[in-house]
């Protein structure tokens, strides 16, 4: 981490320097994780060596004249002692850059026998118009090891001589506007930090891992040892996410936290090795499985077709507009998010009035197949791709594959087949009745209008309702007979077919004469007709609009909640 903040390597060249003075003899072996030196470790031999030397000869002379202290117990991990010196050394004999890494570890192993750094740490509070303020002064007594380590010392902050209770004069008074800004790029030396956090490879490796990360150019190294990662890391790691959210970095810590407990002889090696080469296994073929979310990522950002496709609709995530990509497979792409998102097939794609889903606050869509028979739903891009709701496809039967087999294109959980309780678009507010085809549900068309018709939401099946009304919608009112929605007809003036003139109409289009006989199923089997019921008809004033009477009965329809 010292190398790459604040002499300027990299962790790799930085191993490699530091390997070659090991080679020349100048230091100790310097892969290395123990912090704690052996109980035999000469000090007093290893101090003397350095007493020439021009930089701090002087004060290693004074630490032995005065006495050195012994380091504190460190970490012994079983591999080598702490790096230290070996022989004495200058800049010509090792070169400049190697030199640096020399000259931090004397400086180093010198500061760790050196005494503590003193300093005495001052915190005054005061109140101005009931707000209180504290500043906080550092005054260093001894410097002690910051001597020889000047990057660590206690930078002096000195505060006037304050007494309890004492009054001040207020000089001048400043208010301040900023704004938040997001983190920077890592540097070399804190991505170091956070992989030993997370137990991601050893100080050994670490310095490998991240030299393959910029050779593969899923990295580039800027101002100030800066990791700025590209387009290709990006995408690529957006991908894993997408595909098996434990691969990055849960798997590579879980696999060194049991390589430990082996070292500890708290796990056997035999049982670890298996269940991690099972792990692996099961994890490639999954992967290898979904390989085509990979891939479309990579087409999205990296073709033409991402810089051609138009801006349609808001991402939930983001909140910025995502790309339509109308080339099949048709897609929306998140250049934000660099996330895919498949669509239904064959159609075309238009935002759906702005509306978004209560679930992920995606903006909806609406699909609509060609031709005047054609059915249209408005869908959740993000539901569609990711159903939210468990066993969604068995419940429904939507399939997650397409007509070529392939998974995810063009198949996934429209609004249609939405079980959610309280969203307008779902299945349980548009849903009407039973499919008399299969086992799907008739839903009422949101978008034809002025041609409204129920279409079902597994088969071909179309029953055209009354053609011309200004509105019809579904009511949470279910028919007593039969358990379908009841449906509010807004006709219009000049073709109602009420009695009385009226136009508002309430009733079952499966019980109800009036709504029966204005009913006409383009595909699948007719409706019969059952006896002895009338609708329930109102006019908007004082008029009443009545059904004719009558009903008429499917011995083949099975009604089902939805």
């Amino acid at each position: 981490m010292v190398a790459s903040s604040a002499l300027g390597f990299g962790p790799q060249m930085a191993m490699q320097l530091a390997e070659r003075l090991y080679t020349q003899g100048f230091i100790s072996y310097p892969r290395t994780e123990s912090t704690a030196y052996p109980s035999s470790f000469d000090f007093k031999s290893t101090l003397g060596m350095q007493i020439n030397n021009p930089t701090w000869g002087g004060y290693v002379q004074k630490l032995l004249d005065d006495g050195f202290h012994r380091p504190r117990s460190g970490t012994d991990v079983g591999d080598h002692p702490p790096i230290t010196p070996m022989q004495p050394a200058n800049e010509d004999m090792v070169g400049k850059d190697a030199w640096k890494i020399y000259q931090y570890v004397c400086e180093h192993f010198i500061g760790s026998v050196s005494p503590d750094c003193k300093y005495a740490r001052t915190k005054v509070e005061f109140s101005i118009g009931g707000e209180i303020f504290r500043c906080i002064g550092q005054h260093v007594m001894v410097k002690g090891f910051t001597s020889i380590m000047p990057w660590l010392a206690v930078n002096e902050k000195n505060l006037p001589q304050f007494k309890a209770g004492e009054k001040i004069e207020v000089s001048k008074v400043e208010l301040y506007e900023g704004k938040t800004s997001p983190p920077d790029y890592l540097t070399e030396s804190e991505l170091i930090s956070l992989m030993e956090k997370n137990g991601i490879g050893t100080d050994a490796s670490i310095p490998v891992h991240i030299n393959n990360i910029c050779e593969c150019n899923f990295v580039q190294v800027q101002a100030g040892r800066k990791l700025v990662p590209t387009a290709l890391g990006v995408c690529l790691i957006r991908g894993c996410q997408c595909i098996d959210p434990d691969l990055c970095p849960d798997i590579r810590s879980f696999i060194e936290q049991q390589i430990t407990l082996v070292a500890k002889g708290q796990a056997d090696h035999f049982r670890v090795v298996e269940h991690v080469l099972q792990q692996f296994k099961q994890k490639f073929i999954y992967f290898v499985k979904q390989i085509e979310n990979m891939d479309a990522l990579f087409e999205a950002q990296f073709s033409p077709l991402a810089d051609s496709g138009r801006a349609l609709s808001k991402c939930g995530k983001c909140l910025r507009y995502m790309k339509y990509i109308s080339n099949q497979p048709s897609r929306m792409f998140c250049g934000t998010c660099e996330e895919v998102y498949y669509l239904p097939q064959k159609g075309t794609i238009k935002l759906y009035k702005e509306l978004t889903c209560p679930l992920d606050n995606f903006e909806l869509l609406i699909f609509s197949l060609a031709g005047p028979e054609g059915k249209s739903f408005p869908l959740c891009p993000y539901c569609y791709n990711s159903p939210p709701f468990e066993g969604i496809d068995t419940l429904f039967g939507a399939s997650k594959t397409s007509s070529s087999g392939k998974p995810g294109k063009g198949a996934g959980m429209p609004c249609l087949l939405c079980p959610h309780p309280t969203c307008r678009h779902s299945l349980i507010a548009q849903g009407v009745c039973a499919c008399p085809e299969c086992s799907g549900t008739l839903v009422l068309d949101p978008v034809n209008a002025p041609k409204w018709r129920l279409y079902c939401n597994m088969c071909s099946c179309l029953v055209y309702l009354p053609q011309g009304a200004h509105r019809i919608s579904t009511t949470r009112d279910k028919c007593p007979e039969c358990e379908s929605a009841i449906l509010e007809v807004d006709f219009n003036k000049k073709t109602t077919p009420l009695l009385d003139g009226s136009t508002l109409y309430t009733g079952c289009i499966l019980c109800d004469e009036l709504l029966h006989s204005l009913v006409e199923v383009k595909h699948g089997k007719s409706f019969f007709k059952r006896v002895g019921s009338r609708g329930r008809g109102r006019g908007r004033g004082s008029g009443r609009g009545r059904g004719r009477g009558g009903r008429w009965d499917d011995p083949k329809m099975s009604f089902r909640d939805f």
